[in-house]
């Protein structure tokens, strides 16, 4: 490695020593309980579309089912906690393990297809999750869902009398899937995910197995957001089959990647960090016919976006680090 290029990467290094000192630093500075419960859901949503990524930007394989991932975290924690009265740690790598069966078996027929057929395939889970959810009332609690009933506060619980605590947990799961994301994104996964994207034929001539390194996504990313998903049931202390499979979620965790940037592995990130904000604004500032001004000025951004930025906003941002390790190198 050349002197050179140590040197420019002093500022990238610089860079993210700073934004984890900002986020680990976040309830100095952000004091009221609803601005910290807010950066929660940047982290765990944030995160969960992270996990999402792999699949749906670095592949190009659009899943509008992962969500089910999302629910199956939210269930299996509540369960724990509420029938078996077990650790919500102990229920998060069951939820990974069910996550990764569930993966498996629906990317097994789901691979065989390909462009917006792959998307359909997914978005039937939605209903699918729902309506069993719905149903199994033994297990799920039905419609009426499942109340995690109120234990000692504390780390081994996950419920604790402010956000503060759990705000950590997020932060620490939200570090955790960007260095998973950042691995895949330089591996030799990466690799052949950026061939598919790019030409999927051309891969397939080049020896790439589109089907392995799909299907090894699909099961990391599913197990990215069954944690996301986990904790999001532990953070909320109920689930029902609307929350666990929501369509609006759903669409956020895509959402999310395209503002920041489907490429970038630290991109559903800075989509989250600015959507989330404005999501919840207008909700409460909102109401009435202004009301339906959160959906349209989601829409206007995504229309902005795709005419004048199609790379998101973290084309934007990778832009000026490109110019600043230039400046350096000279």
């Amino acid at each position: 490695m050349t002197t050179r290029t140590v040197n420019s990467r002093i500022p990238a290094v610089i860079g993210w020593i700073v934004l984890l000192a900002v986020l680990f630093t976040v309830p100095v500075y952000l004091t009221s309980e609803y601005d910290l419960r807010l950066a929660v859901l940047v982290c765990l949503l944030g995160g969960a579309s992270v996990g999402w990524n792999l699949l749906g930007g670095y592949a190009n394989q659009i899943s509008l089912g992962h969500i089910t991932f999302f629910g199956i975290g939210m269930y299996t924690v509540a369960i724990f906690q509420s029938s078996l009265h077990f650790s919500p740690w102990l229920a998060i790598p069951v939820a990974v393990v069910l996550s990764i069966v569930v993966a498996a078996l629906i990317g097994w027929p789901s691979f065989q297809l390909s462009g917006h057929y792959f998307a359909l395939a997914t978005l039937a889970l939605l209903p699918v999750s729902e309506l069993i959810a719905s149903g199994w009332d033994s297990l799920t609690g039905g419609a009426r869902g499942i109340s995690v009933p109120i234990l000692p506060s504390g780390l081994s619980t996950l419920q604790f009398d402010t956000p503060e605590p759990f705000f950590y947990v997020a932060a620490v799961f939200l570090v955790v899937a960007l260095v998973i994301a950042r691995m895949v994104r330089f591996s030799a996964l990466g690799m052949r995910l950026a061939a598919i994207r790019s030409n999927p034929e051309a891969s397939t001539l080049a020896g790439v197995n589109q089907f392995q390194s799909k299907m090894t996504t699909l099961l990391i990313s599913a197990a990215i957001v069954a944690v996301a998903g986990s904790l999001y049931g532990a953070f909320l202390q109920y689930v029902d089959p609307r929350t666990a499979f929501s369509w609006d979620t759903t669409l956020n965790l895509v959402l999310f990647a395209i503002v920041g940037g489907l490429q970038f592995w630290w991109g559903p990130l800075l989509g989250a960090a600015i959507l989330i904000p404005i999501n919840e604004y207008a909700s409460l500032q909102l109401s009435g016919n202004l009301a339906a001004l959160g959906p349209l000025a989601y829409g206007v951004i995504l229309l902005l976006l795709v005419i004048f930025q199609p790379r998101g906003l973290g084309g934007l941002l990778h832009a000026g680090f490109q110019r600043l390790e230039r400046r350096v190198e000279k």
